[in-house]
């Protein structure tokens, strides 16, 4: 409805001939300004086509704002005419002389330009324009169209408008958590907050928290004796890496605020910053490896076990705090065994009180004696904020059973160290020898086990059976390539060595021996490594080395 009033009243005061012919112009809401002071520049094209409206060339002014566009469309006497107009705002650059230079656009039926515009730009600020000072009340005795005519702007006071940084506590340790909330308090509508420049938090690890959800008409606040609304703006879980005096750096938002009226033209945006917080962070106590609130727990994969076979032991904490911090797995020593290094993982989510989840570590722990194995109570030490005390995430103690191998039998591979000789696994490890009958599979298990897992160390000599060779090769070849398990792969460079290099002679120290020693050790680290991660590139790095050693023992 306001658009058809005004579409009205531009037809109803109307000038003859005020559509004959396109016009352009350039004004300015006030001639004679302060350095402090921002003045509107105004770019209005009546009639004829053209593309944008370009901004004129400023001396001694620089653009802050804009440009704020509109359209009109009008009916006189028949004649259908259309006005086009951009809006910056402009901010005098120093005392002295300033100027709007002359733009020229192209319009149907030619050129158009615009007059130069003068400037006087005095020190502070020259205050606003009488109209200004009426709050954009037109004068019951002047022309209720004036400030259209002028094109000056009837600017109301300068909206109340704040940004706040809130934490939820001054005081605190390294490590505990810190929430840091960016707030708008606000007497004015807001039409648009774009972040202009963001905290960097320097001597603070930060993560990103969810925004406060609030009424849609904001939070009642009252600052100062004045009221405002409050609105969330963003939100950050901070984490003191160090001891003393830390700030967190004010925040910069760009405010845009909507029309006052259908006559006045766009409010200029405003930018306001939040101040600087202080907080004061105390040192850790000795011996803290992380802060908040902890539990700890340990499990195996199996509690019995044949003597040489791997378990898994993993050692979890469970709590809400910094944990992610935490690299360093618990001290581990079990004499007896071949324990592999761990693997960890993490599991967090940000919340107002830290970061609540789960860290693990898994190790690989083969035993190499039989009896009963004994693993210690695992425990990590943090800093209590609530208690302000030290405390231990403690688990319990496990014991695992090892029974002894078979009278005669070798020990399994993983049973084996690196130093050792490694054996050499049998065709049984394969996909498909399982389809044997109990019995067969039994008895070919036994006859196998005498001629296999015996150390590696064998003068390398041909073999026949160059066609099963090649075979072998051309495996190993794909599975450089990739699409292999570590079980697969494991089973098919031993089956290669074995069938390259036969069975175990005399000592042998020669380069081609130590290689293969090496390659065989690293294969079944791998196949023994804790089910994390991504073994891809690793795997075909194993298939390429044993390919690469067969055609060179060939």
């Amino acid at each position: 409805m306001a658009g058809v009033i005004a579409l009205a009243l531009v037809a109803a005061f109307a000038l003859p001939g005020w559509a004959e012919g396109p016009t352009l112009r350039a004004e300015v809401d006030a001639t004679k300004i302060g350095v402090e002071d921002q003045v509107q520049l105004t770019l209005t094209l009546s009639g004829g086509g053209g593309g944008d409206l370009p901004l004129p060339p400023l001396v001694n002014l620089r653009a802050v704002a804009g440009p704020f566009t509109s359209s009109q469309m009008s009916w006189v006497n028949g004649v259908t005419s259309q006005t086009r107009s951009a809006t910056w705002v402009l901010q005098p650059r120093s005392v002295g002389k300033a100027s709007v230079g002359v733009v020229t656009v192209d319009v149907d039926g030619g050129k158009r330009s615009t007059a130069p515009i003068e400037i006087e730009v005095v020190a502070g600020s020259f205050g606003p324009p009488p109209q200004a000072q009426r709050r954009g009340r037109p004068d019951p005795f002047g022309d209720p169209f004036g400030g259209m005519a002028s094109g000056r702007a009837r600017r109301g006071a300068e909206p109340k408008v704040r940004i706040r940084a809130l934490a939820d506590r001054t005081r605190l340790h390294v490590g505990e958590p810190l929430v840091v909330e960016f707030v708008i308090d606000t007497q004015a509508s807001v039409s648009d907050l774009q972040l202009v420049e963001a905290p960097q938090f320097p001597g603070f690890w930060s993560e990103d928290l969810a925004k406060r959800e609030g009424p849609p008409n904001g939070d009642p606040v009252t600052d100062e004796g004045e009221s405002f609304r409050r609105f969330p703006l963003l939100r950050k879980l901070l984490f003191p890496t160090r001891a003393g005096a830390l700030t967190v750096p004010a925040a910069t938002f760009r405010i845009g605020f909507p029309r006052e009226s259908l006559f006045d033209p766009p409010r200029p945006p405003a930018e306001r910053s939040s101040e600087p917080l202080t907080v004061q962070v105390a040192p850790l106590p000795a011996g803290a490896a992380a802060v908040g609130a902890f539990r700890a727990e340990a499990s195996v994969d199996r509690d019995v076990v044949a003597l040489g076979e791997a378990v898994t032991l993993r050692f979890k904490v469970i709590g809400t705090g910094n944990l992610k911090w935490v690299d360093a797995a618990p001290a581990l020593e079990l004499p007896g065994t071949k324990l592999y290094p761990p693997q960890s993982r993490s599991e967090f989510e940000a919340t107002d009180k830290g970061l609540t989840g789960s860290r693990s570590w898994e190790w690989v722990v083969v035993p190499q004696t039989a009896g009963a194995l004994e693993i210690p109570a695992l425990s990590l030490a943090y800093f209590d904020p609530a208690r302000g005390a030290l405390a231990q995430a403690e688990s319990k103690p496990l014991r695992i059973e090892i029974t002894a191998a078979a009278a005669g039998a070798p020990l399994p591979a993983a049973a084996r160290t690196r130093d050792d000789a490694p054996g050499l696994r049998s065709d049984l490890d394969l996909p498909g020898a399982s389809s044997l009958d109990l019995p067969a599979a039994s008895a070919t298990a036994l006859a196998l086990a005498a001629l296999t897992h015996a150390l590696l160390a064998w003068r390398p000599r041909r073999r026949t059976g160059r066609e099963r060779e090649g075979d072998t090769l051309g495996q190993l070849q794909r599975a450089a390539r990739g699409g292999v398990s570590r079980e697969e792969l494991s089973a098919l460079v031993e089956r290669a060595l074995h069938e390259r290099f036969g069975e175990p002679g005399a000592g042998d120290d020669s380069s081609l021996a130590r290689e293969a020693r090496a390659l065989l050790a690293d294969v079944q680290f791998l196949r023994y490594a804790p089910q994390l991660g991504d073994y891809s590139d690793k795997l075909r790095e194993l298939a390429a080395r044993a390919a690469d050693l067969l055609r060179r023992a060939a």
